[in-house]
Formats: structure tokens, C-alpha cells, sequence
């Protein structure tokens, strides 16, 4: 009898086995297939093929993105690690949480528990390799009877996440009607995500997006994984793979042991691929994980070590043939290194070598982590623990965040942030002194000594980004590390960030341990706001970045709107140049806008000093058909607020007759002959091809000169300054040092005039010019990608500067060379232009939406194009 339960138990198994159907039964083609791209729908209705004849496999959904897709994420493991999902994502977050274990209940937990592996493929949605070797990669483990992936099953719980859904839709849909045409390898006239792009991978420590948020949520307050793999598509050329060792710098905040741990993983991947025969794994250049914006170095200061993938890959899926004359004459000798040990050799590259190379990494990267399972699970408690005594004698104990601010909803933005991201976030329950000064109740508190600490230390302290040159160590595998006199090394993405420089908020460390009573708070929120006073006008301030939220809410609902020209007292109250004086609404209306948004309101029945009439701006925001993030950034920064505005296309401002529309135009940062030129003709369907041309230049001009309103935002000053001729020069032209390039030659090291590779840098505002209201008198700037200017003389022009870099030193984070081309230069300027006005805002007053405390910029030059 038990012979018989035995046979139809296994039998049974078998046959469970068998009606697991392969990908290209369900598909109708193999994930890697030439010329092949399966849509987000398409993966995940295979997915749910597999959840109902495997136990070993469960969908859950997390939420929506952008778009509205459901964000659906896969789990697999052993059939008993899935009946106890609970119970391991508790053992994991104890561990990850530390507080309350010793480190003996630490070790038990240890042993006890799964290691939870988290691997994303396709955050970018043109890197196609990891999204579309996930539908192959889930059957592989669900199938697989080696010993290898048995061991794995029992050993890790996988999470397999698609962080792009709409991106695989938007690349297929584009790519697949090309295939055979001419426009087959054709770049996609549109971002493969509603907003940014390939800028999603610089929002994990905003999570301004609906799917960082998501990712953000379940990393840090679910799942709590041991480790991260990220698969992206470039690498650099003529490696196939690049895998963590990184590049240098690195970033001062992170323990030692994650530093280890994710080396020790990359070299387990790499193995795995050597192993498997697959050549061209190469680490240790391109790639520094410096910037804790991105996705997978974000995770990196909650102990979570990462592992980035950059795979190559040639045009979505074709394939492509290269040849000994394709490599360059350095790679030609095919020199095996300590990090590149196993050169690639010219041949074929298909979408198929690149899908396998994802699924081999997958595999090796699970089996580090299933061989040293207790080590990842413990290590993060003690990590954890760690940094927890480290903060404990050592500043900073904590950060103190006054609620005197000059914008309190931002601060509180800010604070609640980090909280969002898994930090513990207090109030101080009474008031309290530390470094000699007395704080009041209510301030907010983040103290250091808690696992998590170091990533607000990263995203919060000045930055020095080190010059590699004082440092050839670091970075020079040589015997002799030779030292380049004043050459300028350039950072990959950012070289200085820090956030409350950013938001324009007031944050402390404090130098001594804190002793305050603190409560935790669930969600941080400004104090309520409130309607004050008595009259016939509303006064809103325009230092807090919600009162133009709530001019817009005034203005659709048809309220009268003026803003002040000059400061005024009214009521025992101080009020700055641009204030928001509103009447012909509600009392029940306007005190619901100060409760929603913070805000409080003023109530007087004079205004003493002069003022504009204001109305509802018609904004145009141009959308070249070469695809650009700093407009999508700007389209979700002008939603956010509430603007009303309209995408303009190539083919409007071809047609002319742009004022009978719209007040103001704005261009985002692009270049000059992606505006004018476009895509080139033969190289997209016809529809996308061809800019804005010299005839749309004509009418720009026009649109200016009968009263319209150009704000040029960052390189969108350069086409202005190109194209328009106004009495502006480039005050940096030929001055900016190199760009770093994508491949692994990047312009050679030699000394430079000057070069500010994403930092924060000191600036002065004119208040009262209306561009300017609401912002302080000197204030930090994002300076990326920027430019500054020159003022020519001119008869009958006179550009009024709104801001300025000044004298002196004007580093405040990052790294920066050359200030002297900047001191005293425009920043900001307002150019007067027939009845109309090109306003250029040179530095990045809305870059990557992060540069909170100079929105306003933006937001007033709209209001500049309406005032009377």
C-alpha cells in the first residue's frame, strides 16, 4: 500500500511537472528570439499560466504606475519556503530591523531563515534583456531539477519585479512594426515611462514616481531582502557583462562589510559565467556607485547589497555581426586582467547571447547567496548593529530639523522623505537643548542610532567628492600608480546632491549626544494651516512652494488674483515682494486650501503697495520627438502643481500663429539641433523627423516679439542664445571641460578650465524681480548641465538678471573647478523682446524634480507672461 502512495504521489509529480508549459508554447517564440519582444501583458499572463500549475510560484500585485498598469511582481522557492512566505518575511525584517535581539537570537534567526533575493530586470525599458529573460528564468527555476537549483529553492525566496511595465509595452509596440523596415534599429520618439525615462533610476531617494514608490515599499517595509540584482543593457564595449567590483569612487558612508559582500557576490556571478563559458565579464571601471540616487545604491545604506548588471545589447533584438575592425586597437590583443579575464572575441551578438547571459547571472547570483545564506542574513543584523553603536559615539548623533523654515511644507516634505525611504522620524515631545542651543517642542529628529542611518547621512551631509588624482590607489591597478598633474577625472552621474541644499531647508547635526524626549511619528506633517486676520483680501506667501498650488486652485475656480510688486506690512505682519493678494472667493474655499496645503493665509482690507493683475497663463511645454527627460520632468513637476498646460510639437511651432494660443512657451533643457534639426530624415518614419526648423525658429521669434513669454530651462538657454538673436552670450563657451562618454574610452585626462559635473553651488536672487518672489536672498543652485551668461551690449534691449553667482567661493557640495568664469555671472536672466520676453534660467531649478527650494523660478517666470 505505501509502495502504491509512493508510485502516485511521485507519478503525480510528474505529470504536475509536465503541465508546466515552456515559453514559446505559451508565446509562440523564445524569450532571446531574434526580432522578438513580449509585452508586460504578455509576460504576465504567462506568469499566471505558471502560478496555477506550480505551487512554487505566487503573483502579487503592489499597486499602479504612471500609467495605471497594475505593478505585478512574481515569488518563487521551494513549495515549503511558499507555504511560510510569513514567516521568513518576518525573520527578515527582525534582522534587518536589529532592535530588540541580542546576538545569539540574531545567529538562531540566521540559521532559521530564507534568504529573500531580489532581482529586477528592465528599469530602463529599452534594456530589454533582463524584462524579457525573467519569462524564461521563472520556468527555469520551477522546472529545473539540477542539484544546483534545488539547493537554491530551498535555500533564497525570489522576487522577480518588471520595475518598467510600461516601458516593455512602449519599447515592443515601437520596436516590433519596424522589424524588416528601415527604421528597424531606430531610437523611440518618445521616454519608455509616462515621465522620465532613463531618469527613473535617479529617483530612489525623491521617490517622486508611482513605481519608485513602489519598489521603495516593498524593499524597505515587506520584504526586506538580503541582497539586489538590477539588470540594465550597457556595457562597456567590447565586454559583454559588466558586474560589480565597481569603480571608484566610493562612497564614504557604507560599511565595510556591504562593500565585501557585494564584491563577493559579483565575483560569485562572474564565476558563474566563466563557468558557463561565457566570455567578456569585466568589472572595476565605468560604473561608481558614489550617487545613492539610483535604485540599486539606494539599497546599499539599508544593508542591502547590490549587484548592477550592465549587459550588451545591440537594437532592442536584432542581432549584429562585429568584426576584429569594430573593437578598438586597444582591445585587439584581447589582454586577459585581473577584471577582465576572459576577453570577448569578435562574432555574432544576438538578443539570444544577451538573454542568457541575464539568466546565468540570475543563477550565480541566487547560489552565492544560497551558499552563504546565514552570512547575508546575519550580516545584515550586524551591519545593522553596527552602525547603530557607530552613531552612538560618534557625531552625527542626530539630525535636528527646526520648524522655522522658510518654507515649512517643504521641510516637512523633506523630513517625511526619509521616512518614507525606512527611517525612524521623531518629534520632540518637549523642548530641548543641544551644542548650546534650545530647541521648542514639535521639532523634528532623526537620530543616528538606528540601522538605517547611514543613508540619511549620505543624502543629507555636504558632499566633497574626491579628486581621484590625490588618489591613484584607489583606482590605478598598476604596480606604480602614476599621478596626471591637474587632469580632471569626471564622476559618472552626480558629484554633489545633498538634499536639504536642495529643498532650501535648515537642517543640524548634532555634535553631542541628544538627549530629548521623542515620539515616533507614522507620517510627518507641517503644523495645520490656517485663514488669520480680517478684510476684504486674502495674502498668501510666496516662499512656500504649495501657494502656487493653491494660486492655481484660486485661479481655476475664477478668483480675482494680484501679486505685490514690493514688500508691506499689514495686520502687525510682514509680507515679501510677490505676494498672493486674492478676493471675489470664499471664506469656506480659502480655508480649505490652507488646511489641504499648510498654508497660512492673511486677511487685510488695504494693500499699501503696488500691484500686477494676474490670470490663468495658457502654457505651452515643447516636446521635440527626440525624446528628452527634462520635459517629462517638467510635465510632472507642472501636474504636481496644478498648472494647466498643453504639450507642443514640432509640427505646431512649424504652423505658426503660437500667441493666438498660448502666453508662454517653455523649452526644457535640450540641445540646439535636437530643436531645430530633430531626427535626420531616412532614419524615422516621416512624422518624427525634421525639428522645429528655421521656419519654427521664425515663429519662436514672432510668438515673442507679439507678447509671448520664452522660458528656456538649462542647454534650452543655449538655443535661445543660438537662435534668437538676443543681446546674450554664452559665458562658458569653450570653457566646459569634456563630457564622460558611455563607452570605456572617455576623453583623455588632462587638465581643465573648468568643470562642474552635477554640484551644488552658492547663488544670489533679486526678490523683487517677479521671476524671483518668493525666494531668499541667497539660496543653493543645482548647477548640471548648466550655463551662465554674458549681457552684450544693445540699443533698446536691457536684460534684467535675476540671479547671479557671486563673488568668492561658491562650492557648497560636489566638486567644482574653475569658479572664477563664474563669479558675478547672470545665472538667471529676464530679456525684453518686442512686447514680449525670453527668460533663461541657465542652472537646474527643476532638475530631476529634486531642486525643491528653486521651483519657484519656474513656476513664477509662467505668472511673469500674465502680470499686468
Amino acid at each position: 500500500m505505501i509502495l502504491v502512495i509512493l508510485f502516485f504521489l511521485f507519478g503525480w509529480g510528474v505529470l504536475f511537472a509536465q503541465k508546466i508549459p515552456a515559453p514559446d508554447e505559451v508565446l509562440g517564440f523564445k524569450p532571446g528570439a531574434d526580432y522578438k519582444l513580449a509585452t508586460y501583458e504578455q509576460a504576465l499572463e504567462y506568469w499566471r499560466i505558471l502560478e496555477k500549475a506550480s505551487p512554487m510560484i505566487k503573483l502579487f500585485e503592489a499597486g499602479k504606475t504612471e500609467m495605471g498598469k497594475p505593478f505585478i511582481y512574481a515569488v518563487i522557492s521551494s513549495e515549503e519556503n511558499m507555504s511560510k512566505l510569513d514567516y521568513y518575511k518576518e525573520i527578515s525584517k527582525k534582522l534587518a530591523k536589529v532592535k530588540g535581539l541580542t546576538d545569539e537570537e540574531a545567529l538562531r534567526l540566521a540559521k532559521e531563515g530564507k534568504a529573500i533575493a531580489w532581482i529586477d530586470g528592465g528599469i530602463h525599458g529599452g534594456e530589454c534583456s533582463g524584462a524579457q529573460g525573467f519569462i524564461q528564468f521563472a520556468y527555469n527555476l520551477l522546472t529545473s531539477k539540477d542539484e544546483e537549483t534545488l539547493f537554491i529553492l530551498d535555500n533564497t525566496i525570489v522576487l522577480l519585479v518588471f520595475p518598467n511595465p510600461e516601458g516593455m509595452n512602449l519599447i515592443a509596440d515601437w520596436y516590433l512594426p519596424n522589424v524588416g523596415t528601415q527604421y528597424e534599429k531606430s531610437p523611440m520618439p518618445w521616454l519608455y515611462n509616462k515621465y522620465v525615462g532613463h531618469d527613473k533610476n535617479r529617483d530612489s531617494f525623491m521617490n517622486n514616481l508611482k513605481e519608485t514608490q513602489i519598489i521603495t515599499r516593498l524593499i524597505n517595509d515587506e520584504w526586506f531582502p538580503v541582497a539586489l540584482c538590477d539588470h540594465h543593457g550597457a556595457a562597456p564595449y567590447p565586454a559583454r557583462i559588466w558586474i560589480p567590483p565597481a569603480a571608484e569612487p566610493t562612497n564614504q558612508n557604507l560599511h565595510p562589510l556591504f562593500l565585501r559582500e557585494k564584491n563577493l557576490l559579483g565575483s560569485g556571478i562572474t564565476y558563474h559565467l566563466d563557468r558557463h563559458g561565457k566570455a567578456g565579464a569585466i568589472s572595476r571601471l565605468v560604473y561608481d556607485f558614489i550617487y545613492p540616487g539610483y535604485e540599486d545604491s539606494f539599497v546599499d545604506y539599508f544593508n542591502i547589497p547590490s549587484i548592477l548588471c550592465e549587459t550588451s545589447q545591440n537594437d532592442y533584438a536584432s542581432p549584429r555581426e562585429f568584426t576584429i575592425d569594430d573593437f578598438p586597437e586597444a582591445e585587439r590583443d584581447f589582454l586577459v586582467s585581473a577584471f577582465y579575464p576572459n576577453p570577448w572575441k569578435p562574432g555574432w551578438w544576438r538578443f539570444g547571447d544577451a538573454v542568457e547571459y541575464t539568466l546565468i547571472t540570475n543563477k550565480g547570483f541566487l547560489h552565492t547567496i544560497a551558499l552563504c545564506r546565514k552570512m547575508f542574513l546575519y550580516g545584515r543584523y550586524q551591519m545593522g548593529k553596527d552602525t547603530i553603536a557607530k552613531f552612538e559615539t560618534e557625531p552625527p548623533y542626530a539630525w535636528i530639523i527646526p520648524k522655522e523654515q522658510w518654507d515649512v511644507p517643504t521641510a516637512a516634505a523633506l523630513v517625511d522623505g526619509m521616512r518614507f525611504a525606512g527611517l525612524d522620524v521623531y518629534e520632540a515631545e518637549e523642548a530641548f537643548e543641544c551644542d548650546g542651543r534650545s530647541y521648542p517642542s514639535g521639532t523634528w529628529v532623526i537620530p543616528m542610532s538606528q540601522p538605517f542611518s547611514r543613508f540619511v547621512k549620505a543624502c543629507w551631509e555636504k558632499q566633497v567628492y574626491p579628486d581621484l588624482v590625490k588618489y591613484p590607489k584607489q583606482w590605478q591597478g598598476i604596480v606604480s600608480p602614476q599621478v596626471f598633474e591637474d587632469a580632471y577625472l569626471p564622476p559618472y552621474d552626480m558629484a554633489g546632491w545633498t538634499l536639504p541644499y536642495q529643498f532650501g531647508v535648515k537642517v543640524e547635526e548634532a555634535q553631542t549626544p541628544l538627549k530629548a524626549k521623542l515620539k515616533p511619528l507614522e507620517k510627518v506633517v507641517p503644523p495645520e494651516g490656517k485663514v488669520e486676520g480680517s478684510g476684504r483680501y486674502y495674502l498668501i506667501c510666496p516662499k512656500v512652494n504649495n501657494s502656487y498650488k493653491a494660486l492655481n486652485r484660486i485661479l481655476k475656480n475664477k478668483g480675482k488674483v494680484m501679486r505685490t510688486q514690493d514688500s508691506f506690512e499689514a495686520e502687525g505682519k510682514s509680507y515679501p515682494a510677490g505676494t498672493i493678494i486674492v478676493r471675489s472667493v470664499s471664506e469656506l474655499f480659502m480655508d480649505s486650501l490652507a488646511k489641504e496645503l499648510f498654508l497660512n493665509i492673511g486677511k487685510a482690507n488695504e494693500i499699501p503697495v503696488k500691484t500686477y493683475n494676474i490670470k490663468a497663463p495658457r502654457i505651452a511645454l515643447y516636446k521635440s520627438w527626440v525624446a528628452n527627460m527634462d520635459e517629462g520632468w517638467t510635465r510632472w513637476l507642472l501636474e504636481r502643481y496644478e498648472f494647466p498646460f498643453k504639450n507642443i510639437f514640432d509640427a505646431d511651432i512649424r504652423a505658426g500663429d503660437i500667441a493666438k494660443k498660448y502666453d508662454v512657451l517653455i523649452i526644457p533643457s535640450i540641445r540646439t539641433d535636437a530643436v531645430v534639426d530633430g531626427h535626420k530624415k531616412e532614419a524615422m518614419p516621416e512624422k518624427y523627423v525634421g525639428g522645429i526648423t528655421e521656419a519654427g525658429v521664425e515663429n519662436i521669434k514672432t510668438f515673442i516679439k507679439e507678447g509671448g513669454t520664452l522660458v528656456a530651462l538649462r542647454q534650452g538657454c543655449l538655443f535661445a542664445i543660438d537662435k534668437l538673436g538676443i543681446p546674450i552670450s554664452d559665458a562658458l563657451k569653450d570653457l566646459r571641460a569634456p563630457e564622460r562618454q558611455s563607452g570605456n574610452i572617455s576623453p583623455k585626462a588632462s587638465a581643465v578650465k573648468f568643470a562642474c559635473p552635477g554640484s551644488l553651488l552658492r547663488m544670489k536672487f533679486d526678490s523683487k524681480h517677479p521671476v524671483a518672489y518668493g525666494m531668499p536672498e541667497e539660496a543653493p543652485a543645482m548647477f548640471y548641465q548648466s550655463t551662465a551668461f554674458n549681457i552684450e551690449s544693445s540699443e533698446g534691449i536691457q536684460p534684467k538678471v535675476i540671479s547671479k553667482y557671486p563673488d568668492g567661493e561658491l562650492l557648497l557640495s560636489g566638486f567644482f573647478i574653475g569658479g572664477k568664469y563664474l563669479n558675478n555671472k547672470p545665472a538667471a536672466v529676464d530679456v525684453p523682446c518686442g512686447k514680449g520676453r525670453v527668460v533663461l534660467l541657465g542652472f537646474g531649478v527643476q532638475n530631476r524634480a529634486q531642486s525643491v527650494g528653486t521651483f519657484k523660478l519656474l513656476f513664477n517666470s509662467l505668472y511673469y507672461s500674465v502680470l499686468q
